[in-house]
């Protein structure tokens, strides 16, 4: 198995287990925040949506809008996905692409690097940046996961 492969293969493992605590979630409780200023699943099915399509672009280095416009652009066209199955959808759209990128990356770029700003800023191999959705899906999976036993459901799904 490459690496690529791997990618492949783990991502999708974490995509299919992100979506199957979501939802487990009743439709009811998606918008439920644990404490003020934290998020909902919701919320964080829109982000996930998202990621595919971030990872893709941090491979290309697809220039980055953070303008106040431009993530107003982007919590609009969120905002129209009001169900955990649209954000999965949006999700598979973009994992698709993201997985070709993947794909495209050559045995002989995983260990070269880019400056990316995130952790205080410094250089990230390609492997790393190609772990970047999965690594985003673990770490909400777990926060959903939070959010149902906040709702009194221990179950492990």
């Amino acid at each position: 198995m490459t690496h690529q492969e791997y990618v492949i293969y783990a991502t999708k493992l974490a995509g299919s287990e992100f979506f199957r605590y979501a939802n487990a979630v009743a439709n009811d409780q998606i918008e439920f925040v644990v404490a003020p200023g934290t998020r909902s699943v919701l919320s964080m099915c829109r982000e996930i949506a998202m990621t595919p399509g971030w990872g893709e672009d941090l491979l290309f280095d697809k220039p980055q809008d953070w303008s106040p416009e431009a993530m107003q652009k982007v919590e609009e066209e969120q905002k129209q996905w009001t169900s955990i199955e649209q954000c999965e959808a949006e999700f598979n759209k973009r994992l698709s692409r993201f997985f070709e990128a993947v794909e495209s990356i050559p045995d002989s770029q995983l260990m070269d690097t880019k400056f990316l700003p995130f952790e205080g800023g410094r250089d990230f191999t390609f492997v790393e940046i190609m772990d970047y959705p999965k690594w985003n899906l673990n770490y909400h999976t777990g926060q959903v996961a939070l959010i149902q036993l906040a709702l009194g459901d221990p179950e492990m799904y």
